[in-house]
């Protein structure tokens, strides 16, 4: 015989990207990775492309979306160190990429908000 999850157990489920708990079972999502479960709010936050990099970074490096003050984020200073230590030669371009998604998501910036705000920075140039 199966039984159903307790209500104890059902508390427990948190959402793999902000790990916020999930209590109403019926509105989560699960990704196609089966890594995890989505809340209701991060699956209409973030589209499912967004969402299959997202539970990818945080599987493999750990943490969740908006685990560091935005406040401490700077777009300039992030950029900064891509480029540094890609002409340095001490990491790969995609190596670099996924560290800086990593760090951005970490920081609570939405993918959608960093391409524009960096597509802003590009033009200036």
């Amino acid at each position: 015989m199966i039984k159903a999850p307790d209500s104890k157990t059902s508390r427990s489920i948190k959402c793999s990207i902000c790990r916020s708990g999930i209590k109403d079972l019926r509105t989560m999502y699960q990704s196609s990775l089966k890594l995890g479960v989505i809340c209701k709010v991060c699956r209409e936050r973030f589209s499912e492309e967004d969402i299959e990099m997202i539970v990818n970074l945080f599987f493999a490096f750990g943490g969740y979306f908006g685990q560091f003050d935005k406040s401490d984020f700077s777009m300039d200073e992030t950029i900064f160190e891509f480029a540094e230590k890609l002409s340095a030669g001490n990491s790969t371009f995609h190596a670099q990429n996924v560290k800086m998604w990593h760090k951005i998501l970490t920081h609570g910036i939405v993918p959608k908000e960093f391409l524009e705000e960096l597509s802003v920075i590009a033009e200036q140039e």
